[in-house]
């Protein structure tokens, strides 16, 4: 029954958008678009070719999900690391070539690494895989990369693609990132403690979000029935009882796209304008405070914060807790009986709860050669992966070591079929002034206690706004 209802998430990161979201029907439903565990698709419309052996070098940091999930030099047993191991094989016999890949250090490194490689015209590598944040903008404005559009055998066949992604992500019809089920979405969600919920005789959460009425509001509600001086020292801290528990971080920055609210919008144009200061976020941001500080119902830490200083789902010491879906290892031997739900939405018209994707893109260096190698490569592994990897992620990963029923499942599918981009984030989140516009609910409701967004809107909107007109400005005339 979870490996079947799991099934119909595995198409998410290529046809979910904020378009979906907003075009949805009034209930949430499953997605419109579904793959059968037993469903074989066509392949893609690329004959068996030779290449003698060429190798095709895949460039990557240390980080996320890249580590652990995307490659596999030999078969182990292990379900997801035999499926990456097969998807490899299938494309290497298929197109007579070896898939090599190689490590960086960090995300920070892969910009200079990659001004190098353009600098000594090396075709060293065929393709980047990136942070999700890190020098995406600076790579496109120095000229690094080539544009998708221009890459041969690329179907953008929506099954296996994100061409809604790739909407969202465009400059003058121009793509430097894409992404296809080859990539692995990685978005937040919440948890929730079960047994406190028949506690304290809350409302069932599931049940709320199949009703469509999951929202900050009632998570506010939720969350401040729960809060207890455990220790009996007359103050509030990591030793007690919360409604809510979060890192108050980028996790927290999810809020605003479960409120179907973006850092930018295009015009008429296709040209992009600020949107952080409008009545809906002035509405966000007063709630979120409310719910973050109006009581003893939410314990906050800082990035970096110790391990004693956490209040973790596994503590059973929260009735919600915040996560990103792939930490689901920290909670795999948890006694603490959990269930998995969206971010809430921001009001119950709100079409469907919408998640944003923290997961890399991939890119081409500029001086890579072989675009009919790099191109039918990467249209065969994002057909592979559809085939291959992504069901073994779900249904190993999160059904097997995650999801403890069939209802977290069930929440899993709505949160992989709605998950969105923006451009203020993935192309614009760390630099000058839009960071901190982009860290807005961590930083300044969050830590600072503050509602002020006028303020401090109005301190950071000249930079963030220089740093659009500057990207526009440098891509216009770009290849």
């Amino acid at each position: 029954m979870i490996s079947l209802l799991l099934a119909s998430v595995i198409s998410f990161s290529c046809i979910a958008c904020a378009e979906q979201a907003k075009k949805a029907a009034d209930t949430v439903a499953e997605p419109e678009t579904t793959l059968d565990a037993d469903t074989t698709y066509p392949r893609p419309n690329i004959e068996k070719t030779d290449f003698s052996g060429e190798t095709f070098m895949i460039l990557y940091p240390n980080w996320g999900l890249y580590v652990d999930y995307f490659f596999a030099d030999e078969q182990t047993g292990d379900q997801m690391s035999d499926a990456i191991y097969k998807r490899t094989t299938n494309v290497e016999e298929y197109l007579g070539i070896d898939i090599d890949q190689y490590m960086l250090g960090s995300i920070l490194d892969i910009f200079p690494t990659m001004q190098q490689v353009v600098m000594s015209g090396g075709d060293d590598y065929q393709l980047v895989l990136t942070h999700c944040i890190q020098d995406l903008g600076n790579m496109m404005v120095s000229g690094l990369l080539l544009n998708w559009n221009t890459i041969p055998h690329i179907s953008w066949n929506p099954v296996y693609w994100n061409d809604t992604m790739n909407e969202t992500l465009s400059i003058y019809d121009k793509l430097y990132y894409a992404a296809s089920s080859y990539m692995i979405a990685d978005p937040n969600a919440f948890l929730f403690n079960k047994q406190m919920v028949d506690e304290y005789r809350l409302s069932d959460p599931y049940q709320l979000v199949r009703d469509g009425i999951w929202t900050i509001d009632t998570l506010y509600e939720m969350a401040r029935t729960v809060s207890a001086d455990l220790d009996g020292d007359g103050k509030f801290t990591v030793n007690d009882l919360y409604g809510l528990a979060a890192e108050s971080d980028w996790m927290l920055i999810s809020f605003m796209y479960g409120c179907d609210q973006y850092m930018v919008k295009r015009d008429e144009t296709g040209k992009v304008a600020l949107d952080m200061y409008n009545d809906k976020m002035l509405t966000i941001t007063q709630k979120l405070y409310d719910l973050f500080h109006g009581g003893n119902h939410t314990y906050l830490w800082l990035y970096g914060a110790s391990a004693e200083s956490k209040i973790l789902m596994d503590t059973g010491r929260c009735l919600f807790s915040v996560i990103p879906l792939n930490s689901s290892k920290i909670y795999r031997q948890s006694d603490v009986d959990f269930g998995i739900l969206p971010f809430p939405k921001y009001d119950e018209p709100q079409k469907e709860y919408i998640s944003n994707d923290w997961s890399g893109l991939m890119c081409i260096p500029a001086v890579a050669q072989n675009t009919e190698l790099i191109g039918m490569t990467c249209e065969l592994l994002a057909y592979e992966s559809l085939m291959t990897t992504m069901p073994a992620y779900y249904d190993v990963l999160l059904t097997g070591k995650l999801a403890r029923d069939d209802e977290s499942v069930e929440m899993l599918n709505i949160i992989f079929s709605n998950i969105v981009y923006d451009m203020g984030m993935n192309y614009f989140g760390f630099d000058t002034g839009f960071m901190a516009l982009f860290y807005m609910i961590p930083f300044m409701i969050g830590r600072d206690k503050s509602t002020d967004l006028a303020s401090y809107y109005s301190k950071n909107e000249k930079a963030a706004n220089t740093m659009i007109n500057r990207l526009f400005e440098r891509m216009e005339d770009a290849q």
